[in-house]
């Protein structure tokens, strides 16, 4: 009987501390933070809540819904309690390349876990050895090395595509599959010298895609609910394949890159040499880094985050053109004719619709301003990586026009605001090659890859992938559209990635002419 009695106050003490605690916290967020005084939704100032709900209950609409609040806020809004965004196509340079010691928010660095990737590293003087030892990787010089063997897995892509026009079948090709699988076989033949063959998986069904979206779409949950991805990393498989099957293919992929880092560890790893160049593991052990920064799990995770950022990012940006291009007979037309001419330019029948020739390179393909043209509106429409990524300078404040952001506060900015911003791309949701022609200081919003110290790393593979990929196809094969829309490449929802409508099942089309054929 005393201790209920006693459990009473107790109770109602800890409660009173709380409601206390709480009414502290709200007073200091309103009134008492160093942003305070900014503009934004008092709800969005009091509650990380408040993102959770567009961001994960509303299904990645929250960058949808900044947009709205500049809108009726402005420019600077802010949009958490710790959290200040910028509208301004002009400012995203200040934030993201002409301020080269900003450090990452650590808040979203560790949305898929404690990853130890360049991706994740938050501090800016770590982020910048860890890229460094990536960096010579990803250089043009070696993409030039590896083009032959992209164009191998392209030829390989249109052998199969070809399959699909005999006359009479009738079959319907998914665009969207057929990208993963070249985009997937590319990239892991790049950084293990070997690739997983999904080109000859029947109907381009295996697949990285689903299980990698899954993990994306997770981290908008673990940005709220942190411990999400350590309790799933320990998960048995067992308990993996009963509740969340679509896991399995990062399982595997994970228990692959811990066997090769095993292998070339022991010596044991030998295939490569057959390759004409090094694996990402041989780069990242023969490189510079202490040796804390070469464990196998962060081997594992700089592989993991290679693979994802390769694969996803590129086949949607190829997914998007190709639904513009077959839609737009003029622009389909118009992208054939100039590929027959630089053909004839060169002297030769060079041209893709010959199998057994050689494509164009990829660096005469970069000089053709049409095929240039689908080239960035494919990546601009596909925003790249829409997820914002905000900054924080640690030891100044920050200046955006009349405003002084205090130093140690998060500044974000979403690229895809400024690549979707009508001021600088008038009807931006129109796929339009021409905008590009002969306007080169429209480059300085493309701002898809990134900017600075942080942009991406791959850029140089991916824009061959984007130019040899679509020049083969669209220069050889002719295709309906079957049973899709613009709202099956249009962006509805972003996590770290964009992702179209839920229904969607993809770019599908039938192949009317082969000119190979």
């Amino acid at each position: 009987m005393e201790t209920t009695e006693l459990l009473g106050p107790v109770a109602r003490s800890a409660l009173v501390i709380l409601l206390v605690q709480l009414a502290l916290v709200a007073v200091y967020r309103l009134y008492w933070s160093p942003i305070a005084h900014f503009p934004g939704p008092k709800l969005a100032a009091l509650t990380g809540g408040y993102e959770f709900y567009y961001n994960v209950m509303q299904g990645g609409r929250f960058s949808f819904h900044v947009r709205d609040l500049h809108r009726q806020y402005g420019p600077i809004v802010r949009i958490s309690p710790t959290e200040l965004h910028i509208l301004d196509p002009d400012f995203f340079d200040v934030l993201y390349a002409r301020s080269p010691n900003l450090d990452k928010y650590d808040y979203f660095a560790r949305r898929f876990g404690h990853a130890s990737d360049t991706f994740s590293t938050s501090e800016h003087t770590l982020h910048r050895t860890r890229r460094k030892a990536l960096g010579l990787m990803f250089s043009a010089k070696r993409i030039d090395e590896f083009e032959p063997t992209v164009q191998e897995k392209i030829q390989k892509l249109c052998s199969v595509v070809a399959t699909y026009a005999d006359a009479g079948s009738g079959k319907v090709l998914s665009l969207s599959r057929a990208w993963m699988a070249l985009t997937t076989d590319i990239i892991t033949e790049y950084a293990f010298a070997r690739s997983y063959g999904h080109l000859d998986s029947p109907g381009f069904q295996e697949s990285l895609h689903d299980a990698l979206m899954t993990v994306d779409v997770t981290g908008n949950f673990a940005l709220h609910f942190p411990i999400i991805f350590p309790i799933l990393e320990r998960l048995p498989v067992w308990m993996v394949r009963k509740f969340k099957p679509v896991l399995l293919p990062v399982l595997g992929l994970r228990h692959d890159l811990a066997e090769q880092v095993k292998q070339i560890r022991e010596g044991t790893n030998a295939a490569y040499k057959d390759k004409g160049h090094a694996t990402i593991f041989h780069e990242l052990l023969n490189s510079n880094l202490a040796a804390a920064e070469k464990t196998d799990a962060r081997l594992g995770d700089e592989a993991q985050l290679v693979i994802a950022a390769g694969l996803l990012t590129t086949y949607w940006a190829l997914t998007v053109a190709s639904f513009y291009i077959i839609n737009d007979p003029q622009i389909h037309d118009t992208l054939r004719r100039e590929l027959d001419e630089a053909a004839a330019a060169a002297g030769n029948e060079s041209h893709p619709r010959h199998t057994t020739d050689p494509l164009l390179s990829w660096h005469r393909l970069q000089t053709l301003p049409y095929l240039s043209g689908c080239v960035y509106e494919a990546v601009r429409l596909s925003t790249g990586v829409p997820g914002r990524n905000p900054r924080i300078s640690p030891d100044k404040d920050l200046r955006y026009g009349p405003w002084s952001i205090p130093k140690g506060t998060p500044v974000s900015m979403y690229g895809m605001h400024v690549l979707m911003d009508e001021t600088v791309f008038p009807d931006p949701h129109t796929f339009n090659p021409n905008r590009w022609i002969d306007n080169p200081g429209l480059e300085r919003y493309f701002v898809a890859f990134g900017r600075g110290s942080r942009s991406c790393l791959g850029i140089n593979l991916a824009q061959a992938e984007i130019y040899l990929a679509l020049a083969a196809v669209f220069g050889r094969f002719t295709f309906d559209l079957h049973h899709t829309d613009v709202t099956d490449v249009q962006t509805a929802h972003t996590y770290l990635l964009p992702y179209p409508k839920w229904a969607s099942r993809g770019v599908r089309a039938k192949v009317t002419h082969d000119r190979a054929g």
